[in-house]
């Protein structure tokens, strides 16, 4: 019943949905608009600029959305020009594909948000190839227009949905972001109550945990960190801004746990932590929901559960002089610590309007770069770029499928064999892989319900279904490919079928074609591979280096608001490099053994590394909170000295930084705690972190040199 409440009320649709119906009336209207200015054919030819240039309509700022939204709309534009005055002839076309595969395919080395554009240029092309063939050049030149017109009011539609869905993007980013962490305290309580060390599986659900958690948080800070400020805008800030430190204080949560042991009384401690994490991580669900709901609010009471575990882990029958009392003390303080952030961001959802944290412009610093610059261009001119081997390998499987088709015993629908070739081929051969399952079966359910849609002979609910599934393939282009391969085949098979009445639509071509195209997709990621052993060297250079700043920039004892904002940087930077190592090591699974990196060390340099960040996180919490407990006078030279330690360590290569001398930190770093009461006195426990840290970082700089040795 809450399922059918929510998709009737559009305030709740998810922001896939909303910006999905967003696509679809937006097509719609302009088709009519096209019906009603020159009939069928003009309202074809602006639909097809429209449903191509919408790709890159994803839920976005404004300021943001026209710099995706033109040079969208003039590529397809330029490319239905091109096809329809050339495709005539075969070999001119080949050479036509060949060009526009390359071109868009070289717009990856912006990065990711290239994507949607990179496509949208062979989107155009296949729409080209399947409307009418132009009688003379004036007549291609008129198609071209409209189409042209057609993508031009579409970017201006997307550039008002944007105005207008501006504030609800941002609530549901915050709440996307705050189901990400949600779920990620989840699969860190069951990784705490394991009894045993972590099996494969669940360490696997970690490293998927921890990409989506990092893409959900970079969406969240491109959306709101982008906001005017008012009301409104400075309590998601702060949502997202303490969404942040609590990813901080979860990843601290893994410290300690193994000093802890496996016995009885340690799975007692263990199922009594994991027991705290979870009603947090009902309560930032409830919350998720909450966002932009004024007056609904959930209750979350951080001193109860904080009494309740504290009483839980005293609890836990064990010796009175077992030493392990202590440390799970500490770690119980830790985990309260994470509720008390819980039940504040409650209470800031909830509460009055007060000053922001960060100035605008400091905000600014941590949203994913927008435009175009051609010197993005420049690193990837040369052979051994993944971008340029991707482009090629898409430019010879293409134009290869191009030549292919006109050879077929059906020939009537060239272009889609091409187009099989276009949505399943990615960048690396887990995407392929995923892409190439799901759009066969996409495919198989597309043709079974056009076969439905024909025996019902219903020609007027045509262009109404068309648009359903428009709306339908652009929202779950990202998260369910299935759903939009199973959608975008019946929009290629309605097309015929809406410009010829009574025709039938080619069913096993269809088949056939997506068979041939997703087989000789996944043949291309073997011409010129981009394995993920070959960015090895890049990536963890660019771990170590990450991490050895964190630690310099953390250590600033009493640190003013520059400084902080300089820990931020460097905590964001570190971060993104352990998830795009993460997002890596995902990747490297799929790949054959022969040129498969081992798992075991690629898992090692992540475990490492997200430990260090634990404990650098820890230092800094305690410098920012709880620095009156501290002996300044002893913890300034150990700082000095762990940071230079760290700069000594974490070089990729193996050698010496001549920059990071000091005196080594004295005391054993396996040492499970100090004798001095924690509480009392932070200073020692202070100092025993700072020898973790220094520990971690050799065993981090050890896991990345065995890494690169054991790549093949």
């Amino acid at each position: 019943m809450s399922f059918l409440s929510s998709w009737r009320d559009p305030r709740r649709w998810p922001a896939r949905a909303l910006n999905g119906a967003a696509v679809a009336l937006g097509v719609g209207l302009i088709q009519l608009a096209g019906g009603l200015l020159g009939g069928p054919a003009v309202a074809l030819a602006m639909s097809g600029g429209a449903v191509c240039t919408s790709l890159p309509d994803v839920p976005n700022a404004p300021q943001r959305t026209w710099r995706r939204m033109l040079p969208a709309a003039l590529l397809v534009s330029a490319v239905t020009l091109a096809t329809t005055l050339w495709r005539a002839d075969a070999w001119t076309m080949a050479l036509l594909v060949a060009g526009v595969t390359l071109l868009t395919q070289m717009t990856l080395a912006w990065g990711p948000r290239a994507g949607a554009l990179a496509f949208s240029g062979t989107l155009s092309l296949v729409f080209a190839l399947a409307g009418p063939v132009p009688a003379d050049p004036g007549a291609a030149l008129h198609h071209a227009g409209w189409t042209l017109a057609g993508a031009l009011a579409y970017a201006g539609w997307a550039q008002l949905c944007s105005h207008l869905l501006r504030r609800r993007w941002r609530e549901l980013a915050t709440a996307q972001a705050l189901r990400a962490v949600a779920a990620r305290l989840r699969s860190r309580a069951q990784r705490i109550a394991q009894s045993e060390p972590a099996d494969e599986a669940l360490l696997q659900a970690s490293i998927r945990d921890d990409v989506t958690l990092a893409e959900t948080l970079q969406a969240a800070r491109d959306l709101v960190f982008a906001a005017r400020p008012s009301a409104h805008s400075r309590r998601l800030t702060d949502l997202v801004l303490q969404l942040i430190e609590l990813r901080d204080l979860l990843l601290a949560s893994r410290l300690d746990l193994a000093q802890i042991g496996h016995d009885a009384p340690a799975a007692a401690w263990r199922a009594a932590l994991a027991a705290a994490l979870r009603p947090a991580a009902d309560a930032l669900e409830q919350l998720a929901d909450a966002v932009g709901r004024p007056g609904v609010r959930p209750r979350f009471e951080a001193a109860a559960l904080r009494a309740r575990l504290l009483r839980t882990l005293a609890a836990v029958p064990v010796a009175a002089d077992d030493p392990r009392r202590p440390l799970v003390q500490t770690v119980g303080a830790r985990m309260a610590h994470l509720l008390e952030e819980v039940e504040s961001m409650v209470e800031r959802a909830g509460g009055p309007d007060r000053p922001a944290r960060l100035a605008p412009q400091a905000l600014q610093l941590f949203v994913s770069p927008e435009g175009w610059p051609l010197a993005a261009l420049r690193p990837h001119l040369r052979l051994d770029s993944p971008v340029l081997r991707h482009a090629l390998r898409a430019t010879l499987a293409c134009t290869g499928a191009w030549l292919l088709a006109q050879v077929l015993p059906w020939r009537t629908h060239p272009y889609w064999l091409l187009l099989s070739v276009a949505v399943v081929l990615r960048g690396n051969l887990e995407q392929t892989l995923a892409r190439r399952n799901q759009r066969l079966l996409g495919t198989v359910l597309g043709c079974l319900l056009t076969a439905a849609l024909m025996a019902l002979d219903r020609p007027h609910w045509l262009p109404w279904i068309f648009l359903v599934a428009v709306g339908t393939a652009h929202a779950n282009v990202i998260d369910r490919y299935l759903v939009t391969a199973t959608a975008a085949t019946l929009m290629a098979l309605l097309q015929p079928l809406m410009v010829q009445p009574g025709s039938h639509p080619a069913l096993a071509e269809r088949l056939a074609d997506t068979a041939i195209g997703a087989l000789l997709a996944w043949a291309a990621c073997f011409v010129l591979p981009s394995w993920e052993r070959r960015t090895l060297r890049r990536q963890t250079a660019a771990v170590l280096q990450a991490l050895a700043d964190h630690a310099r920039q953390i250590s600033e004892v009493g640190a003013d608001a520059a400084a902080q904002l300089r820990q931020r940087q460097s905590r964001a930077r570190a971060y993104a490099v352990l998830g795009a190592l993460a997002a890596s090591a995902q990747r490297a699974r799929a790949e054959p053994r022969w040129a498969r990196v081992p798992e075991a060390p690629f898992e090692a340099l992540l475990s490492h590394g997200y430990t260090l960040m634990a404990l650098l996180g820890t230092v800094q919490q305690t410098l920012h909170r709880r620095s009156a407990q501290l002996d300044a006078g002893r913890i300034a030279p150990a700082l000095q000295a762990m940071v230079a330690q760290c700069r000594q360590t974490l070089q990729p290569d193996g050698s010496t930084d001549p920059a990071a001398s000091a005196a080594p930190l004295s005391g054993d770093a396996a040492a499970i705690w100090p004798a001095q009461d924690a509480q009392a006195d932070l200073t020692p426990w202070f100092e025993r972190r700072l020898r973790l840290c220094t520990a971690e970082a050799q065993a981090l700089g050890d896991a990345a040199r065995q890494l690169l040795a054991a790549a093949p």
